[in-house]
């Protein structure tokens, strides 16, 4: 199979202000010089290069053979909330619920766990803003006691990656994500050395 050839974009660039465009103009938008930009970059074969065939991440399938179990979303049992989401949650996803304070995203997200530790097993829920005790006051007025449902208080994300690697859950609710901080790098900081005069004695 013969090789690909692409074009490269060249670049032009001001002779005067050495201002840079991806095309030509007749007049530099910088410093208003008429005729002044001149084309840079590019390739000496006239702005073409050879591209060949390179590894694939999986064969071409016809589209009738794609396996679509893993993409399928799983419904949470909230009908309007599934809706929203086109058909439910899909496996592997992020999803970030946003709205103003007290309009009901904890208890929303937390109804949405009890309702998928019901039918998919382990879930996880991470408070950062509120106590455990407080979300499961929360759970019993709303009836989301489940023993699948899980429950930790943390801030720090490596503690919250420990939960997940002990409870495996199907979902996780971090609530909420501006909460979670990663501990700063143990690197050593390089300090620069000091300029200028010293002062007069």
């Amino acid at each position: 199979m013969p090789p690909t050839v692409v074009k490269s974009r060249p670049a032009h660039r001001c002779t005067e202000c050495g201002f840079a465009a991806t095309r030509w103009m007749g007049r530099c938008p910088e410093c208003q010089a008429w005729g002044s930009l001149s084309e840079v970059g590019g390739t000496a074969s006239g702005g073409l290069r050879a591209v060949v065939p390179g590894p694939v991440t999986g064969r071409a399938r016809p589209i009738g053979q794609v396996e679509l179990d893993g993409s399928r979303a799983v419904p949470t049992g909230i009908d309007e909330f599934d809706r929203v989401l086109g058909g439910g949650l899909v496996p592997g996803a992020v999803l970030l619920v946003a709205g103003e304070p007290g309009v009901g995203k904890s208890t929303l997200l937390l109804e949405v766990a009890h309702r998928v530790a019901e039918s998919n097993g382990p879930t996880l829920v991470v408070s950062g803003e509120e106590s455990t005790a407080q979300v499961r006051l929360r759970a019993e007025r709303i009836g989301a006691l489940h023993p699948q449902l899980f429950l930790a208080a943390e801030t720090e994300l490596s503690a919250v990656l420990s939960h997940i690697e002990e409870v495996n859950p199907s979902l996780l609710v971090l609530d909420s994500v501006q909460t979670v901080r990663s501990p700063p790098s143990t690197a050593p900081t390089a300090v620069p050395p000091r300029c200028g005069r010293s002062p007069a004695r």
